[in-house]
């Protein structure tokens, strides 16, 4: 059976202030409905396959109420955030034990997705590759700018379909090399997604991680006893985990690792900045979330809540973000260094605005 797997950990704090430790960015509607939060949206593209979240324990309740229709028992909650590697495997443990031929897609549950059928396409070649072969399949996204905040993948031969071999990894490449990798049409995006039998990520992870599988393993064994007794062993142990993504622990050093190349419209929602890649503009090129007031201003991005507003006059080209108790200034181009301010509020005094 097809089983989609969301990862709904991740903290989003370069989109400070509206995310926060108590409502992280994938919690927020950030897609292009202004009305559905990108969890939301992630659930409803891949509505048809058994949905499950992987989350941390004290964002559980949040997903309950983001996903009302998922089942109680879809969602894996980890007591302590240890990276993709362990969250992927402690799903995969899940899903065997439920369904010992799952495949399973991994999906980050904080991205956009413009073409949503094209996307479903995609989707469903990769299930079906990772149905018939022994491969993980990623999706590697074509590029469409030297980005240098992202992971690439360099493609090799090509197989059936539209996949291809992956030839290698590459980590975050700066603005020359990354000019390089798009002129020469053999490098994807690193998207994140990935699709594969479960037994088959538990088996690398057992090769390549031996310390992560044993804690696995207990937990596996433990599951066979009682939900209860694996959510004791799951407490005591997976907070000793390595924290490790799936990428630097399994993907860079298996065999077998193919990619289908996705261009639907893909976002990672990254920054302030990427509202203005998928929201419409007004006539001076801002781009308007909330009740705002533009005088003499262009090329600004503006959010508020709906219950304030927000004047801007004779500036060009700022993020301007009031959300909750705080608000955010910033150039566009400096979007990125959102995350400084966060890690000034700690060295300021200022936690509980986190």
């Amino acid at each position: 059976m097809r089983h989609v797997v969301i990862l709904a950990g991740g903290s989003g704090t370069r989109l400070w202030p509206a995310s926060r430790r108590c409502r992280p960015k994938q919690f927020l509607p950030l897609g292009k409905r202004t009305d559905e939060s990108l969890i939301a949206a992630t659930a409803r593209r891949v509505a048809g396959n058994s949905v499950w979240v992987v989350t941390a324990a004290n964002q559980a309740p949040l997903v309950r109420a983001a996903l009302p229709a998922l089942a109680p028992e879809a969602i894996v909650a980890e007591p302590a955030a240890r990276n993709t590697a362990a969250a992927l495997g402690l799903a995969a443990v899940h899903l065997v034990h439920r369904d010992p031929d799952a495949i399973m897609g991994a999906l980050p549950a904080d991205q956009h997705v413009a073409d949503e059928d094209g996307f479903a396409r995609v989707a469903a070649e990769a299930f079906d590759l990772a149905e018939c072969e022994d491969v993980i399949v990623t999706v590697g996204i074509v590029p469409t700018h030297p980005e240098t905040g992202f992971g690439y993948l360099q493609v090799g031969a090509p197989l059936e379909g539209n996949a291809r071999h992956v030839a290698r990894f590459v980590e975050k490449p700066d603005r020359a090399t990354a000019e390089q990798y798009l002129a020469s049409g053999d490098y994807l995006w690193n998207g994140g997604m990935f699709f594969v039998r479960a037994r088959r990520l538990l088996d690398d992870i057992a090769r390549l991680m031996p310390d992560t599988a044993e804690v696995l393993d207990a937990i596996a064994r433990a599951l066979e006893r009682s939900p209860e007794e694996a959510e004791r062993v799951t407490a005591e142990r997976y907070p000793g985990l390595p924290k490790v993504s799936i990428d630097y622990g399994v993907m860079e050093k298996t065999t077998g690792v193919v990619t289908i190349p996705g261009d639907f419209g893909w976002s990672d929602v990254g920054s302030w900045t990427a509202l203005a890649d998928y929201r419409p503009a007004d006539a001076a090129g801002n781009v308007v979330q909330g009740n705002a007031v533009l005088c003499d201003a262009a090329g600004n991005v503006v959010v508020s809540d709906p219950d304030r507003a927000v004047a801007l006059v004779g500036v060009h080209d700022l993020v301007v973000v009031q959300s909750g108790d705080a608000v955010l200034v910033v150039p566009r181009d400096r979007a990125q260094d959102v995350r400084d301010a966060v890690a000034a509020l700690d060295a300021a005094g200022l936690e509980r605005f986190r």
